[in-house]
This record gives C-alpha cells, structure tokens and sequence, in this order.
C-alpha cells in the first residue's frame, strides 16, 4: 500500500515539530466559526473560509518554499476562486480568502474575476506565480486529507450589492479567518512538545463591569478649567447613556473636539450592551483618524 504524502503549512518550531496542513485548515475553520457563533449564514461561510483560506499551500511549489527551495508564490487565490464559484457560491468567503494575506479587496466584479487561475497563470497582478495551476489535483490532495467542505444553506451575499451591510457582514467574516488563522499559525510556532500552545483567551465581555470600571474612570477626571467645556462633555455623556436604553438600531454622534466624543461613545455602547444583553461591542476606526490623532 502506498504511503500518502504528508502536507504542511507551516515549516518546524523550535521542537521540530512541523504544522500539518489538514490540521491547520480544521483549526482555522473551526475557531473562524467559534467567532460568529449564533449568525448562522456568518458560521457556514466561517467554515468555507477556513477549509479553503490555504488550500494552495497542497501545490508541490509551496511545500518547496517551506523547505526553502522556492518563493514569490500565491496560495491563497485557488481557494478563493473555488468559494467564488458553484456550489459554494460564496462572494464573502472569496473576499476573505483573497485578502487574508494581501489584505482586504474591493467588492468589484472584475476583480473576483482575475481570481481565475486561468488568468493568474498569464498575469498576476501582484507578479506571483500559483502554488499549483491545476485546481483539480488541489482538491485531490485535500479530499486525500479526509477534508470536505458542504455548501451552505445560504450565503451572506449572493450577488455584488455595494451596501453598507454588506460591506460590514464581510468585514467581520474577514476578520474572523484572520484572527483565527493568526492564532492558529501562532500555537504552532509557540508550541512545544506536546504540541500547540494557544495564547490565554480574553475574557467575555461583561458590560455592566466593564460600564462601572468606565465610569468610575471617567469620575476620576479632573474638572476642566473651562467650565463651558465640562458642561459640554457631562451633557453628552448623559445623550449617550440615555439614548442606550432606546431600541437597538443606527445612531449617529455629532459633537465638537474635545468634547469626550470616544468615552461618550464607549458609554453609549456598554450601556446599550447591558441593556439588550450584547456578547460584543466593536469599535472602528479610519486608520486616517488613527494617524492624525
């Protein structure tokens, strides 16, 4: 009988233990959809994801690269173009796969189709070469790996609608593969003998703690000298705390700098956990702001 090939993703840690690739696409896929428990359509395309983020890494040329015998490789698009396509279907989950190592692309229509591999073999645009140009023998080697992938029941985007639900739903689907990958890949190289060694998880979020530590912070301030300017600040942190115990939906802040906008915000968004008994509060930021700040 003969012996299959072993797949990796990742070459050895310091205890000479390489990372299988089959493990590494279950652990992703599994942690990715820990992430979006409870949004069922974001659990299906979390698992997608994961299965399929480094299904390139099965190509002869990528397991060179981890022996260091070859470089300037693409392993990622093959998956994508597989998620894009039947029965998959899933314009998400190709986005996330994309751009899990080249970051976050726009949802354009020409764009998802360079993805072809067809057109990759003739110009990358990133003037990368495929891991492997035959998708086929790809999903060969991942089948081989006792892998399978089941379509989902419905996806998040089923055609290209520019909506700012949409572009929020796929936003936290990526970020659910890039941490989850992230995570993973660092177990391995943290791990010792007996064998990865994941970082300690945060804590779940308790807003009614986390509130009352804010606060207390907050009481902590030192009064302006400008006392136009305190009254300002309590005012809006008032709005804020008010307003969180209205019904869940879109609110908009509009005040001046200096005004205690971000903790009147944080306010706003702990409360309105506690109140409609939230798992998550997620901030963003333009990283623009974060670099004029």
């Amino acid at each position: 009988m003969t012996k299959s090939k072993i797949y990796y993703a990742h070459s050895s840690n310091e205890y000479n233990k390489w990372h299988l690739l089959k493990e590494h696409l279950n652990s992703v896929s599994n942690k990715a959809k820990l992430y979006l428990t409870d949004w069922e359509a974001g659990e299906e395309e979390a698992l997608i994801s994961g299965l399929l983020h480094d299904l390139g890494k099965y190509g002869d040329r990528f397991q060179a690269r981890l022996q260091g015998k070859d470089s300037g490789l693409d392993h990622w698009s093959q998956g994508a173009w597989l998620a894009l396509n039947k029965p998959y279907c899933s314009i998400a989950a190709a986005l996330s796969i994309q751009g899990h190592h080249i970051g976050l692309q726009y949802l354009e229509a020409n764009k998802l189709r360079n993805l072809n591999p067809d057109s990759l073999k003739l110009q990358h645009p990133l003037n990368l070469q495929l891991s492997e140009s035959n998708p086929k023998k790809l999903l060969q080697r991942f089948a081989a790996d006792n892998l399978q992938i089941t379509p989902p029941a419905k996806t998040l985007l089923s055609k290209i609608e520019p909506r700012v639900d949409t572009m929020l739903d796929i936003r936290l689907l990526f970020s659910a593969l890039v941490d989850a990958d992230f995570l993973d890949t660092e177990a391995h190289f943290q791990g010792d003998i007996n064998g990865k060694q994941y970082r300690k998880q945060g804590q779940p979020l308790d807003p009614e703690d986390a509130l009352n530590i804010l606060e207390k912070h907050l009481d902590a301030f030192p009064e302006n000298k400008n006392k136009n300017v305190s009254v300002v600040r309590k005012k809006l942190r008032q709005n804020c705390a008010d307003s969180a115990q209205k019904s869940q939906g879109l609110f908009t802040l509009t005040a001046p700098t200096g005004s205690g906008k971000t903790l009147a915000m944080l306010c706003f968004a702990l409360a309105h956990a506690k109140v409609h008994n939230l798992r998550r509060v997620i901030v963003v930021t333009e990283v623009s702001q974060l670099l004029s700040s």
